[in-house]
C-alpha cells in the first residue's frame, strides 16, 4: 500500500532552508553583537539567488531565481529571472520586472515585491518574499502574500560563475518535492562534472512515495547561465530523465528547480568536500511522513568515523505527539552502523531509531545528507547531520535569524515563519513574520530558553510555539517545535551587522527536505486562484 493511500490528504515535499557554515571553522569565534539600526536598503546590493518551496492552491509550489538589487535608498530591483512550478505546470525563466522593489528594516527583516511575467508574456503579477538577513550576503525567506506560502533562502552571488569551475570538485545534490498528484518525491546523489558540463560519473538514490530506487548510475549535464539567466541540468537514470533550471550562487553552490513538467522539485547542488562521515558528536535533523502523518525529529549521535554510530538520542514531534528523549520512561536511544558503497555514497542502518531503519548518506561541504531507503518499513523521510562543537550553546546578547516551516495541524495546511530574535542569557525577544495557509501576519516574540549538555528548549508567551533546539556552535542551531498543534522544523542563524568582518566568506546556506500535508479541501480564500496567482 502506498503512503499516499494511507493518508487522509495528499502531501508534498519542499525545501526547509537551514544554516550557514554549520559546524565549520569559518564560524566567528567572537560574534558581532546584534545590529541596532545596522541594516537598511543598502544591505541588499548586487545579484542575489533565492529559492522557496511550499504550498499554493494547486498543492506543491516551488520557486527559484536571481534578481539585481540596487543597494540604494529607494530599494529598486532592476531585473531578474525566476522559475515557478506547481502541478499546473512550470513557468521557466520568467522575467522579474524593473518595477519590482524591496524594503529592509533596521533589524534585518525585509520584503521584496517581485512583479513577474512568464516567458510566454503572461503576467503573474506580484509574488512577495519576506526575509530576515543574517548578513549582507545571506538571509532566510518565506513567501508572504495571500496566494501561497513556503520557506527558503536568499544569497549574494559575489561573481559570475564560469562553466569550467564546475570541474574543480565533485558535487552532491539534494532535491525534494512531489509529482503532479502531490505524491512526494525526493532524491539525493553525487556527480562529477567535466569542464564542458557533461556528467562523467555519478550515483543517485530516489524515494518516490515510499518506494526507493537506490544506487542508480547518473548521466546528463549541468551548465551555468549568465547574469540572472539560468543554466540547465539533466539528470538521467533508469528512474527517468529529469530536467532543471540552474541558478548559481557561486562555484560551490547552485540551486536546481525542475522545469520538465514531470515532478515539482527544488534543491541544492554543493561541493562534496570530504567524502567521509566525520567522527565525533553529530547533530541531525530529519523530517517526512510516517504512518501517523508529518514527522520531525532532531537529536545527536556519536560517530567513530569508521563504521559505528553509538549513543544516539532524539526529540520527536510525530503529527503533534511530542516526545523528549530525556523522558526516563521511554528514552529514544538508538545505535547504528555505516559502510561506504561507491561514488561518495554511504549506507546507514539504525536500530531503535524513530523514523526509519535504512538510509542513503552523502557527505558534502554543507553537511551529511540523509534519505530513507527502507523497503521493510517504508516511509518518506530525509535530513542532514552536522558536527557539534563541544559546549555548544546560543550566545547571549546576540541577534539571530530564525526560520521554521511545516504544517499547522489545526488548519491542515502549510505554515512558515521567519523571525529576528535577540537573546539574553535566559530570554528571547523580537519580531516574527508568519504565513499560515496564505494568511500573512506579524507579531512580537517573548520567551525564555535554556541549554543543558548541548540540548536547548524554549517556551514563549507570544509569537512562537515552544521548541527544542540543538546548537552546533555559537552561530547556528537546528530546532523542532514542541507544540501539539504545529509540526515545524527549522534553524537559528547568527546575525552579523553590515560592514563587520566577523563572518568568514566560506559560510553558505543549504537546504534539507521538509514534508507537508496538503489538504484536499482548502479555504475559500485559497480556491480558484488559477495558476500560481494569476489574476490578482
Amino acid at each position: 500500500m502506498s503512503l499516499g493511500s494511507r493518508l487522509l490528504a495528499p502531501f508534498a515535499f519542499s525545501a526547509l532552508v537551514l544554516l550557514a557554515g554549520c559546524g565549520n571553522s569559518s564560524s566567528p569565534s567572537n560574534p558581532t553583537p546584534p545590529p541596532s539600526g545596522g541594516f537598511s536598503n543598502a544591505s541588499l546590493n548586487g545579484t542575489y539567488t533565492f529559492s522557496v518551496g511550499g504550498q499554493n492552491s494547486n498543492g506543491i509550489f516551488t520557486m527559484a531565481g536571481s534578481f539585481v538589487a540596487c543597494g540604494c535608498t529607494q530599494g529598486a530591483i532592476s531585473s531578474g529571472r525566476v522559475d515557478l512550478n506547481d502541478p499546473s505546470g512550470p513557468a521557466s525563466a520568467s522575467s522579474i520586472g524593473g518595477n519590482s522593489s524591496y524594503h529592509i528594516t533596521s533589524d534585518g527583516r525585509g520584503i521584496a515585491r517581485l512583479l513577474i511575467t512568464t516567458a510566454a508574456n503572461v503576467a503573474i503579477n506580484e509574488i512577495d518574499i519576506d526575509f530576515v538577513l543574517t548578513s549582507t550576503s545571506h538571509g532566510l525567506v518565506i513567501r508572504f502574500d495571500g496566494f501561497g506560502t513556503g520557506s527558503g533562502t536568499i544569497d549574494l552571488q559575489p561573481a559570475a560563475v564560469s562553466q569550467t569551475a564546475l570541474a574543480a570538485s565533485p558535487y552532491v545534490f539534494f532535491l525534494s518535492g512531489a509529482d503532479l498528484n502531490n505524491l512526494p518525491a525526493t532524491t539525493v546523489g553525487a556527480v562529477t562534472v567535466s569542464s564542458t558540463g557533461a556528467i562523467s560519473t555519478g550515483v543517485q538514490d530516489f524515494n518516490y512515495n515510499g518506494t526507493p530506487s537506490t544506487q542508480l548510475a547518473v548521466s546528463g549535464s549541468i551548465t551555468v547561465g549568465t547574469g540572472t539567466a539560468p543554466g540547465s541540468a539533466t539528470l538521467a537514470t533508469s528512474f527517468g530523465t529529469l530536467g532543471f533550471s540552474v541558478y548559481a550562487i557561486d562555484a560551490t553552490h547552485l540551486k536546481l528547480i525542475e522545469n520538465d513538467g514531470q515532478f515539482v522539485m527544488v534543491g541544492d547542488l554543493v561541493t562534496q568536500g570530504s567524502a567521509s562521515i566525520p567522527a565525533g558528536t553529530l547533530v541531525f535533523t530529519m523530517s517526512g511522513l510516517d504512518k501517523a502523518g508529518l514527522f520531525v525529529t532532531a537529536g545527536t549521535m556519536n560517530s567513530d568515523g569508521s563504521s559505528q554510530i553509538t549513543k544516539g538520542s532524539e526529540d520527536v514531534n510525530d503529527a503533534g505527539v511530542v516526545d523528549n528523549n530525556t523522558n526516563p520512561a521511554a528514552p529514544f536511544a538508538f545505535t547504528g552502523n555505516f559502510s561506504s558503497t561507491a561514488g561518495g555514497r554511504f549506507q546507514v542502518a539504525l536500530t531503535n531509531y524513530v523514523g526509519g531503519t535504512l538510509f542513503a548518506a552523502y557527505p558534502s561541504s554543507a553537511g551529511l545528507f540523509l534519505m530513507q531507503i527502507d523497503t521493510v518499513n517504508p516511509g518518506v523521510t530525509a535530513g542532514i547531520a552536522f558536527t557539534q562543537q563541544s559546549g555548544a550553546t546560543l550566545s547571549a546578547s546576540q541577534g539571530y535569524g530564525l526560520n521554521l516551516t511545516g504544517v499547522d495541524l489545526s488548519a491542515g495546511a502549510e505554515f512558515d515563519l521567519i523571525a529576528e530574535i535577540k537573546t539574553t542569557s535566559t530570554a528571547m525577544t523580537g519580531l516574527v513574520d508568519s504565513n499560515d495557509n496564505g494568511s500573512p501576519a506579524t507579531s512580537n516574540v517573548n520567551g525564555t530558553y535554556s541549554v543543558v549538555n548541548g540540548l536547548g528548549s524554549a517556551s514563549f508567551t507570544t509569537g512562537l510555539p515552544g521548541i527544542f533546539f540543538y546548537p552546533l556552535d555559537g552561530s547556528t542551531a537546528v530546532a523542532i517545535t514542541t507544540d501539539p498543534t504545529v509540526v515545524l522544523l527549522g534553524s537559528f542563524e547568527l546575525q552579523t551587522a553590515p560592514g563587520s568582518s566577523a563572518l568568514a566568506s566560506g559560510r553558505r546556506s543549504f537546504a534539507v527536505p521538509m514534508s507537508r500535508v496538503l489538504p484536499n479541501s482548502r479555504s475559500a480564500s485559497q480556491k480558484n486562484r488559477g495558476r500560481f496567482n494569476r489574476g490578482r
